[in-house]
């Protein structure tokens, strides 16, 4: 093998490395995989060009090797010739081997034999030209051009890759991003250098708009020889057909890259004047005539096949093809350029209509190509709702013209007349003359049933129920929802003539006799009617509909047989849709009559109930939302839908009374629904679960177990009655699932998933009592345990809905059930090895050891050690690189890209570590706390357990970490999770204050930095407190702990660093805070002790669980006034009460003041002979503040022992 260029790396060389990334052997495949991926990353000169060399060699490289060479130099060249905004720069690769890629790339192309090596080097070209197109590759695009010319020496085959290729350049060049090196940093530049790089960038841009413009017209010349061909049907016709199609998907990106048609405006007219000639000359062949019915009657797969060999098939499959790439140049036109295409839009938009919806046959409908369904309905969908194809717009008088600028007015002025023009062509298709046939082709043709559906009604049921619910997505290309689109368009634009037809149409079907045809007529109607009901709710009343049609259907006795299903099933999906409609009385009617379907022996008709019944449910649980929602945000809400007007923030007394009696006319409406559902709950549960045994697909009993779930949902407590009926079918249900192993892991997960969610949500509504149930815990615990089998094929995505389930279970238990204790030994440690959800495992735990105390957390407290320490120094690490990365940051040079390395080098926390640290730490500090109560009264305080010594020492860690700015600037997420290490942390001082050094392992530093954050985030007050009564009852909370903490090191007087007198100070005024709140600290304490019972049944155990533990702790127990006033003195013995005092009014005089009297034993204040403060003193307001709460101290009083460990 040899090149026109010296290869840097041997050709031999890359082609055996290319050899033994083939080979079967594992070690060899390794070792050229990383040696490719080396030269790759390393931008090897000589690497690419050599690539391409073997990828040239086609009579002595098999195919297999150039296949890898090709797919190498493709990935190669997106990332060694990638412009990175880092370094401004072109990759290492030389110029001349770049040229040799190129013309050697272009060779490749057009000479292989093989299509799949083509591919990739078409991929290759096309990565090329983001970069090197118009300069320096200005000959690709003409290249390209003159390979795909009938004439030109190129084999067929290349002249399609060429035009191929070419679509694809132009594609990449959509969003062709022009970048020039700059000498200098760019903020060094001049004014006059800036003007010549914009200069230089706009030379790019126009040339290549230039060589854009230069494609259209031999791409048109192309473009119509093929289709002639193609239509004419001589020899070639099939090879022309395919090459007329890609000349036009070309022709379609040309338009994307074109900006306008300066210049061009003859070629333009010309190629949309022949678009719409060859439009009209492909329909009639391709939607009528022998040809569509022979596409008709072979069936739609034969003919999407490409027609099994059928010359007739295959040309028909070629026109449909070409059809549909002719409305993608129209349609990209008209969003491009849609000025210029209006002229050509009444004559396409007309041929669209009356051929394609029109005159179709029903049967093709559904036999075309999907994609063609897609981009009729798209075409005509834009068209409708362009603004400026509406007359209004154009004349100025809609008002969103106000928002147009002088350049738009002045261009509307220019194309008014073909404005207008295609406006009125819009308009005459909506006209009360055109519409109702309109109307009546797209329901009959596109939304009704087709002949094939109603089969796959009678033969599979599930598949067909299934394959309805599909088509209720948005990327759905069946023939349905494209009617449905179009219905919504044509509403969007002229509702008044389309709601009329379509309306009357469904008059005209309910008087029509019920024979099988008209069935099929009026289901396709409930359906249209249904999928544009937001269109339409203005303009039928939907209770008179159900009471004089719908709910007759549903009762009749004598809509039997397949018909009788299908009519049936539609009125029932009516319901569904358009259910919120109802009054509370027919409501109640039509949800008892949806629940007696859900046992229909039509197991479609039992399916539609199903999704009728969770339909009509989730309208109450939206209710439900509302009417939870405190008076002022209902009306909000009302205001917002449009019930009422809002001037400013000031509503009359009008609308004040209308807001008060909309919000009650909802709750009133949700408690009517609420009892139609309970009356109703026992039937439906029933009738779900007797259903599930019928189905044979997982997604059908998914559907079902929604429907259960969101009942559960619904009614919380006020299922309890009826709790029995769903107890006794659990079992029952847990056998069916179990029997459905052999249907696959995907859907037998969700399958699992969703009877999960449905036992959740029965355990979150009734509490305790469903627990409690052997019955439920029959089907509980071996749910769980299937849920969390790590070796179980769908364990991956059950995992999350068991963890959630597990939690379920432990918000609901008054004890710890022995089951799940068992679970937590056999699953959590695998799961927290896996190391996916350690933040569930170790909120489990947190419910374990609340539940069942230190005992349950003896056989974990090993791995539950080393994840809480694995988690903390895993954000210890995070800080310290963030830290790293802030200080390269400050040290970078001035001329370096600030904001791209701050990008690239601090990443921070993110979310779920910051989530997962701050519940790890939650964790500590719980088995430190049950650890300490765990200890017999006036004993020693008990030594931490060697296993979470090591987490103790990275919860310390982490609060003394240093982010890079400073002790108290950190991360927005970085905060709490400090604050969370401070709470096990100061657990541990406030017993042992002597601990600190051996948590730090004796760094000074460290100990400075936990001690001066601790001062002030714990004294920080939230300005929340002051709106929010509980945050300000949180804030007290916090601010006492700090407080009484601090003082205890102060007094202990272990930690040298506390002899600061600036940082000894400091705590002490954090102290003087906590003192000067303790009354109201002690009233928060009382209403805590005295708070009244919860229903331990209806509630959240592990909150009551944390509820007892915080009326136990003793730090909340200790009165701040004391533990200053020890504190203090024990600072004075060694500072000196002059120098204390000095640096206290240094930081607040009225604090120092304070403590002052309170060290004297007076009340606060400079107190006269009255005991009164002196007036106008700042004492005299703290004073008046503190006899302006409310009353009652309920304080207990430090001893020194209670404050540490004593006077040393």
């Amino acid at each position: 093998m040899e090149s026109d260029i010296a290869h840097s790396i041997p050709v031999e060389r890359v082609y055996s490395t290319l050899s033994s990334a083939l080979s079967n052997d594992h070690g060899t495949r390794t070792a050229a995989e990383q040696q490719l991926r080396a030269w790759e990353s390393d931008a090897a000169p000589g690497f690419i060009g050599s690539l391409l060399n073997v990828a040239a060699e086609v009579q002595a490289v098999p195919e297999e090797g150039r296949l890898m060479a090709a797919v190498v130099a493709k990935n190669a060249v997106g990332s060694s010739w990638r412009k990175t905004l880092g370094s401004r720069e072109w990759s290492r690769v030389p110029d001349d081997e770049k040229q040799y890629i190129r013309t050697t790339a272009t060779a490749v192309l057009l000479g292989d034999p093989s299509d799949r090596v083509a591919l990739q080097i078409t991929l290759l070209i096309t990565n090329i030209a983001r970069f090197d197109v118009p300069q320096p590759w200005e000959g690709l695009l003409p290249d390209l051009m003159a390979a795909a010319a009938e004439e030109s020496p190129v084999a067929p085959a290349g002249k399609q890759r060429a035009l191929t290729t070419l679509k694809h350049v132009l594609q990449a060049l959509r969003g062709k991003k022009f970048v020039i090196s700059t000498p200098t940093d760019a903020r060094l530049l001049t004014e006059r250098e800036f003007e010549e790089l914009a200069d230089g960038i706009q030379r790019q841009r126009l040339q290549l708009e230039q060589q854009c413009k230069a494609l259209l017209a031999p791409l048109r010349m192309q473009w119509e020889q093929h289709t002639a061909a193609l239509l004419g049907g001589g020899e070639g016709w099939a090879r022309r057909g395919g090459s007329a199609a890609a000349a036009l998907s070309a022709i379609r990106e040309l338009m994307h890259v074109l900006q306008d048609f300066e210049g061009i405006e003859e070629a333009i007219t010309a190629l949309l004047t022949e678009l719409q000639q060859a439009a009209a000359a492909i329909a009639p062949l391709l939607l009528s005539g022998p040809l569509a019915a022979a596409a008709s009657a072979a069936g739609g797969e034969a003919a999407a096949a490409g027609g099994g060999g059928d010359p007739q098939l295959q040309r028909w499959q070629l026109l449909g093809k070409n059809w549909e790439r002719l409305l993608q140049v129209a349609l990209v036109t008209m969003d491009r350029h849609t000025f210029q295409f209006a002229a050509h839009l009444p004559p396409l938009m007309s041929l669209c209509i009356n051929a394609a919806l029109l005159a179709m046959d029903a049967s093709l409908v559904h036999h075309i190509r999907p994609k063609a369904r897609v981009v009729l309905v798209r075409f005509c969908a834009r068209a409708l709702l362009q603004q400026l194809y509406r007359r209004d717009f154009v004349d100025g008088s809609n008002s969103e013209t106000r928002f147009i600028s002088d350049l738009g007015r002045s261009t509307i002025a220019k194309y008014r007349p073909q404005l207008l023009a295609a406006s009125d062509a819009l308009d005459a298709l909506l006209a009360p003359a055109q519409c109702p046939q309109l109307v009546e082709a797209i329901v009959q043709k596109y939304i009704m049933l087709s002949p094939d559906e109603v089969a796959e009604w009678e033969a599979d049921p599930e598949s067909f129920a299934r394959n309805v619910d599909v088509e209720t997505s948005p990327d759905a290309d069946t023939p349905r929802p494209c009617g449905v689109a179009l219905l919504e368009c044509m509403l969007e634009r002229a509702d008044e003539p389309v709601a009329a037809a379509l309306l009357a149409m469904a008059a005209q079907q309910q008087a029509a006799p019920l024979t099988p045809s008209n069935i099929l007529v009026r289901e396709g109607t409930y359906r249209a009617i249904g999928e544009c009901f937001p269109h339409l709710r203005s303009k039928v009343d939907f209770n008179a509909w159900y009471s004089s049609e719908l709910r007759l259907i549903l009762h009749s006795s004598e809509l039997t047989g397949l018909h009788g299903s299908i009519l049936r099933a539609g009125a029932l999906w009516l319901v569904g849709v358009c259910g919120a409609e109802l009054q509370p009385a027919p409501w109640t009617d039509a949800l008892r009559l949806v629940v007696q379907h859900v046992s229909h022996a039509d197991v479609v008709v039992a399916l539609m109930a199903v999704s009728a019944a969770t339909a009509l449910l989730g309208n109450c649980l939206e209710e439900s939302q509302f009417v939870s929602q405190p008076p002022r945000r209902k009306k909000l809400q009302l205001e917002g839908a449009g019930g009422l007007s809002l001037h400013g923030l000031a509503l009359s007394d009008d609308e004040e009374a209308q807001g008060d009696t909309l919000a009650a006319q909802v709750d009133a409406e949700f408690r009517s629904h609420l009892d139609a559902v309970e009356g109703q709950t026992d039937a439906l549960i029933g009738a779900c679960f007797a259903l599930l045994p019928r189905l044979g697909e997982i997604e059908s009993m998914v559907r079902v177990l929604q429907c259960v779930s969101s009942s559960v949902e619904l009614l919380g407590d006020r299922l309890r009655p009826h709790l029995a009926t769903i107890c006794s079918a659990l079992p029952q249900v847990w056998q069916v699932i179990s029997q459905r192993k052999q249907q696959g892991a995907g859907g037998l997960a969700r399958l699992h998933s969703a009877l999960i969610s449905t036992v959740t949500h029965l355990l979150l509504r009734l509490g305790s009592a469903a627990v409690a149930d052997s019955r439920v815990a029959a089907l509980l615990f071996p749910l769980l345990q299937h849920a969390t089998n790590l070796g179980s094929p769908d364990a991956e995505p059950l995992v999350d809905d068991g963890l959630r389930l597990w939690s379920a279970v432990l918000a609901t238990s008054e004890q710890l059930p022995p089951p799940l204790q068992e679970l937590a030994v056999q699953r959590l440690p695998a799961i927290l090895r896996r190391g996916q959800d350690t933040t569930a495992c170790l909120k489990i735990a947190e419910g374990h050891a609340l539940l069942g105390g230190l005992p349950a957390m003896a056989p974990l407290m090993g791995q539950l050690a080393e994840a809480i320490t694995g988690s903390l120094a895993a954000a210890v690490a995070m800080a310290l690189q963030t830290a790293a990365a802030v200080k390269q940051l400050l040290a970078a040079p001035p001329g370096q890209d600030q904001q791209q390395l701050h990008r690239s080098t601090v990443k921070g926390f993110s979310a779920e570590q910051a989530t997962e640290s701050t519940t790890a730490a939650t964790l500590l500090s719980l088995l430190v706390q049950l650890l300490d109560q765990a200890a017999a009264p006036g004993s020693q305080p008990p030594e931490l357990p060697a296993e979470l010594q090591p987490a103790a020492t990275a919860a310390a860690a982490m609060a003394a970490v240093d982010f890079g700015s400073g002790v108290v600037r950190l991360p927005a997420l970085g905060l709490t999770l400090v604050e969370a290490c401070l709470e096990p942390v100061g657990r541990l001082l406030f017993k042992q204050p002597t601990l600190l050094p051996a948590l730090l392992s004796g760094n000074a530093e460290a100990e400075i930095r936990l001690l001066d954050r601790w001062v002030v985030l714990g004294g920080a007050r939230d300005i929340a407190e002051m709106f929010v009564p509980s945050m300000g009852v949180l804030g007290r909370v916090r601010r006492h702990r700090a407080a009484v903490t601090l003082c205890s090191l102060l007094y202990a007087d272990t930690c040298p660093a506390m002899r600061s007198p600036d940082r000894a100070a400091q705590a002490l005024v954090l102290g003087i805070r906590a003192a000067r709140e303790q009354e109201q600290f002690a009233r928060d304490q009382h209403r805590l002790q005295e708070m009244p019972a919860h229903d331990s049944a209806h509630s959240d155990q592990l909150v009551l669980r944390r509820l007892a533990l915080a009326r136990a702790d003793p730090v909340r127990a200790i009165d701040a006034r004391e533990a200053v006033k020890a504190a203090a003195a024990k600072v004075a013995s060694w500072l000196g009460e002059e120098l204390l005092r000095r640096k206290l009014q240094q930081i607040d005089p009225v604090l120092a003041d304070y403590l002052t009297h309170l060290l004297t034993g007076q009340a606060i204040g400079s107190l006269s002979e009255g005991g009164s403060p002196q007036p106008g003193s700042l004492v005299a307001q703290l004073h008046q503040q503190q006899q302006q709460q409310d009353g009652g101290e309920v304080a207990m009083l430090a001893t020194p022992q209670q404050l540490g460990s004593g006077p040393r």
